[in-house]
This record gives structure tokens, C-alpha cells and sequence, in this order.
């Protein structure tokens, strides 16, 4: 049932049950019923860009036994939360990118600052279907904004002419609310909202009638569910129509809903709602340079970049100028992964790096950049990835003294490349004790964790962290510890039971890259962030089909999520099958 509700002068225009004064918008879950917007809770065992989870979803998936010598085999993390809505709100960022794309602004407005920021889940992406909710406090954030931006595009008849350029209120009516809508309006919707022009073209004040009544339109239609949420309401299992899927592949991957000339395309016969169709659309959409901020996002997520501004070191090769630069040329690395065209392999092998004017000290050999600009260089075969590059490394290095901090080299390798199911850390965890003659730092984290966590530490935590020892806290290069020699050297057992073993940080890249599971894992990641939920055993398939494409000399991010985008995970109307 449609209807329209005005609270204190707004007009929206909404479905189902909306009370748009109290902020409630009435969504659907997957089996068909109703429920508040606000309601969505639980938490995802998915590990994302920080932390492991603790969810209660369907069992893992990939488990297996160890082989002689090589310790426990690893158990893959794939027990998500799910709650498979198909009422999702769009972000804070796509809400500004859609109000600056569908009224033609020149920048964006800059209003969604000040909008409340998604409480996401540990362990999930920011835009997880989990966090984005709505309170009361987004509704007011939202119908203030409609207010401010309809005031402001009406205040003349020549600021309103670069929103429409014609002088008629069906044509106003039919082409914004086809932008914003992201769909042709239905002839009720378009009947509701020519009252609705006619009502404001009577309002007091200098401006013109066309623009009085403009005016409450647009502040109607940037109110509307069908704007602020991306809806897919058919019955679950349904594959989505042609304007459902530009609108899911635009938001996912332009972070903006699909232009006018993508609409356009929308309306022919068959054009995105097959698997090739959306499959084309994705690629032409990857060349955006959007799609590289959006890309920017994820791998600063899933890796956690966001972690370099609260980054403090105690040792002499330490500024704070470092923190800036460390996420800066991070980013970098990511966005050449993608641009280039580069596969998850490239992640672990590619030994170009990114730097700033202060970083340029901690590679040897380098030319500082002029202030603020960054340098592109090859560190050759002895640092291939970004794993053995100097942000990962400071960024997991210990606080007062220069030795490596390989418990915390290992962990995140563990939860986010290798998708690991690590235990619940122990309650009190002992700092690590000082060093004692004749002792290195792999030592001396060994005797650490001899007597606690074993499997965890001694299979799992450790030896993927102790691949890094023949580099400091600052991921200088180092030949000894504590007069030493440093031992980088290890194995590891994957979930098929497969054991791989490796001399120093560089045989670990390789390792990794080649590993089955390290790109399954990246699948997941990818896929979670893409689908905007958490990832759960029977998604496994999927992933491991995305995967395979990837492994070895296989194909680029681009095309994994271009396959993503062709699977009937993304096509179809959400729910497990």
C-alpha cells in the first residue's frame, strides 16, 4: 500500500509502513514479513578489516587434518551472521555522490559530514547490511539535508535550470524521479508527486510558481525510501530486473547510483539482467576512476590503513610524519594493484612500492619526493608484497624497543589473508620479557607461548609471524638477533592439509601467493564487502569458484569481481537458496 505522509512540511513518498516523523521506515526480511529498519542486530564471526569474530552462523567450511611435521591444520573462518535484507540503506558516501549525480551539482554538498557514522560489527565491512540501519538520528540528518539542498537548487529560476532544464513539472517529475528513484516512477508515483508540485507552486515567497513547486518535490523525492535504500523485493531467489542490477553494480562499484545514459540502457530488452549483461556493465564500470576509490575503501578495511593514524613508536627512526605516508603509500599500492590490472597474486609478489619524503629513510637507496608528493620504486626480489614493504611492518612492530613484534605479524595474516579461525585470546596476556643473552626474539616469543594457546601460537600465530624476523619494528632489514643469526624460516599447514614451508619473508610471499586458500580468502573478503553481508558455509562454492580463477598466473581483481558480479549470489534476490 502506497501513501503519503507529511510531518512538518515534507512530503514523502513512501511503501509499505512509513512513518517518516518518528523516523521508522518499514522494510521487508527475507521471508516476505516486516520490520523496522532500525531493528537489525547480531553480530558476524566474519573476520573483515580488524579483528576476528564471534558468530553463531551455519559450521565452517575446510577444515582438514595436518600432515607429519607440519602442524595443525588451519580451519577456514567462514561462520558469518547473515541476515540477508533487502531493504539496505545507502551510505553516507553514496548518499552524497547520489545527490551531487542526480541534481547535477558541481561538487558535492559536503552535508553528509556531519552525518552519524554506521556502528559496525567487529569484524564486518563499514557498508555490512548490519550496520546500516535506521535511527532516528539518520532520519533527521536526512530530512534536514532534503531541505537544505531543495532550498538551495530552487533559490533562482537559473540555479534550477542546472538541475532541469526545461519549464515543465512532468518532465521535472519524470527525469529526476527516474534518477533518483533509479527507475522509471510508476503513473501513481507520478500522479502523487504533480499534486504534490501543485500544492508547493502555491506557497508564498518571490520565487517563480515552477520553482516553488520544484522545490517541494525534490525535497519529497531525497526523503523517499526508494532513494535512500537499494530494494530488492521480489520473492527470494529471483533474479533482479535490469534496473535493479545497474543500481546494485553502480552503488557497489561507483559508490554512486547509474547515470542517465546507464538507465537508458536499463530499459532495453535484457541488457543487465542476464549474467553477460551484468557481467559487461561491471567491466565498463571498472574503468571508472570511482571504482578506484572504491576499491581504495576495501583494501583499506579489510587491512585496516585507518589503524596508521594512531601508530606510535619509541625508537630513533620514528615521526610522527610517518603515519600519514605509511597509509598514504599503502593506499597506493592497492590502487596499481587494480588499475594495472594485477591479480591477489600481485598483492604477495609485486615488488613495486610507494613512498613519501619522510619513508624515503627507511628504503635504502631512494630519492626523497618534494613535500606532499610520493615516489614510485622497486625494491627488487628481496621485498616482494606489500606485506614485507615498511608500513605493514611498522605497523605491527613493538612500541619501545626495536625487535620484532611477531605475534602481531602474525595474527592479522592469520584472520585476513589466510581467513584462519584463531581461538579467543587469553584474558590476561604477559608481556613479552626481555631478552636474555645468547636468546633471539623468536626465542624468546616461543618460550612466550610455549605454555599457552600452543596449537594457535606454535601452528598458527608464529610461524607465519617469525617469517618476518630479519626485519626490526620499523621493517629495516636485519641479519642478526641479539648477535644471532635471525631465523625466518617456517611451515605451515593449510585447511586441505597441505604444508608449506619457506627459508625468509620472500618464500612466504611465494607461498602465499600461490596458495588456494589465500585466495579463497580474499574472495570472501571481496565478496563480503561486495554482497554487504557476512559469508557463511554454503557460500563456499561461490567462493572457491571466484578463487580458482585467481590462483597462480590467473586472472586480475577486475575480473574476480566481474565473476563476483555474474554469480547468482549478486543477481538474485537475497536469502540462502
Amino acid at each position: 500500500m502506497r501513501r503519503l505522509t507529511v510531518c512538518a512540511g515534507a512530503a514523502i513518498i513512501g511503501f509499505g509502513i512509513l512513518a517518516g516523523c518518528n523516523g521508522e521506515v518499514g522494510g521487508l526480511d527475507d521471508s516476505g514479513g516486516s520490520r523496522a529498519a532500525g531493528s537489525s542486530s547480531g553480530t558476524g564471526g566474519v573476520t573483515g578489516s580488524t579483528g576476528a569474530g564471534t558468530g553463531t552462523g551455519p559450521g565452517s567450511g575446510g577444515a582438514g587434518a595436518g600432515g607429519s611435521g607440519g602442524g595443525l591444520a588451519t580451519e577456514f573462518n567462514i561462520d558469518g551472521n547473515p541476515k540477508y535484507y533487502r531493504v539496505i540503506k545507502i551510505t553516507n558516501a553514496q548518499w552524497a555522490n547520489a545527490v551531487q549525480q542526480v541534481l547535477n551539482l558541481p561538487s558535492p554538498t559536503g552535508l553528509e559530514q556531519g552525518f552519524s557514522t554506521p556502528a559496525t560489527t567487529q569484524g564486518t565491512f563499514s557498508n555490512n547490511e548490519l550496520g546500516l540501519s535506521l535511527d532516528g538520528r539518520n532520519w533527521d540528518d536526512f530530512r534536514t539535508s532534503a531541505s537544505t539542498i531543495a532550498a538551495q537548487v530552487t533559490a533562482t529560476d537559473a540555479a534550477l535550470a542546472k538541475v532541469y532544464t526545461g519549464t515543465d513539472p512532468a518532465g521535472l517529475i519524470t527525469t529526476l524521479g527516474r534518477r533518483i528513484y533509479r527507475r522509471p516512477l510508476t503513473t501513481a508515483e507520478q500522479t502523487t508527486y504533480m499534486t504534490l508540485y501543485s500544492s508547493g507552486s502555491t506557497l508564498t515567497g518571490s520565487r517563480s510558481t515552477f520553482a516553488k513547486g520544484a522545490s517541494l518535490v525534490i525535497r519529497a523525492m531525497l526523503q523517499s525510501p526508494y532513494f535512500l535504500f537499494r530494494l530488492e523485493l521480489a520473492p527470494k531467489g529471483t533474479p533482479l530486473n535490469a534496473y535493479e542490477m545497474a543500481a546494485k553494480i553502480s552503488l557497489a562499484l561507483r559508490n554512486a547510483p547509474p547515470d542517465d545514459a546507464t538507465l537508458d540502457a536499463a530499459a532495453g530488452t535484457g541488457k543487465f539482467d542476464t549474467a553477460d549483461g551484468a557481467g559487461a556493465l561491471a567491466m565498463k564500470m571498472l574503468s571508472d576512476p570511482a571504482a578506484t576509490t572504491v576499491m581504495r575503501q576495501f583494501h583499506g578495511e579489510w587491512l585496516g590503513f585507518s589503524d596508521f593514524g594512531a601508530l606510535t613508536r619509541g625508537v630513533a627512526s620514528y615521526t610522527p610524519a610517518l603515519n600519514p605516508e605509511f597509509a598514504e603509500s599503502s593506499y597506493r599500492f592497492f590502487d596499481n594493484i587494480f588499475s594495472q590490472g594485477l591479480g591477489v597474486k600481485d598483492i604477495f609478489l609485486s615488488s613495486t612500492a610507494f613512498y613519501g619524503p619522510a619513508m624515503a629513510k627507511l628504503y635504502t637507496g631512494v630519492k626523497a619526493p618534494a613535500a606532499g608528493a610520493y615516489a614510485q620504486t622497486d625494491l627488487g626480489a628481496t621485498r616482494p608484497g606489500w606485506f614485507t614493504q615498511v608500513p605493514f611492518l611498522a605497523l605491527n612492530g613493538l612500541d619501545d624497543h626495536n625487535e620484532p613484534a611477531s605475534i602481531l605479524r602474525g595474527v592479522p595474516l592469520n584472520l585476513n589473508v589466510v581467513c584462519s579461525k584463531l581461538g579467543p585470546p587469553a584474558a590476561v596476556i604477559p608481556p613479552l620479557p626481555p631478552l636474555q643473552p645468547g636468546e633471539t626474539n623468536r626465542q624468546n616469543v616461543d618460550k612466550l607461548t610455549g605454555t599457552c594457546g600452543m596449537s594457535c601460537h606454535n601452528d598458527m600465530i608464529n610461524p607465519l609471524g617469525f617469517a618476518f624476523e630479519r626485519f626490526d619494528s620499523m621493517g629495516q632489514p636485519r641479519d642478526t638477533d641479539n648477535g644471532l643469526p635471525a631465523d625466518a624460516s617456517g611451515s605451515y599447514t593449510f585447511a586441505d592439509g597441505t604444508i608449506k614451508t619457506w627459508k625468509d619473508a620472500a618464500g612466504l610471499m611465494q607461498v602465499l601467493a600461490a596458495a588456494p586458500q589465500v585466495h579463497t580468502c580474499y574472495a570472501k573478503k571481496l565478496a563480503s564487502y561486495g554482497l554487504q553481508r557476512d559469508m557463511v558455509a554454503s557460500d563456499m562454492p561461490m567462493l572457491q569458484s571466484l578463487s580458482s580463477a585467481s590462483v597462480g598466473q590467473g586472472g586480475s581483481v577486475k575480473q574476480l569481481i566481474v565473476n563476483l558480479v555474474k554469480s547468482d549470489a549478486f543477481r538474485t534476490h537475497g536469502g540462502p537458496q
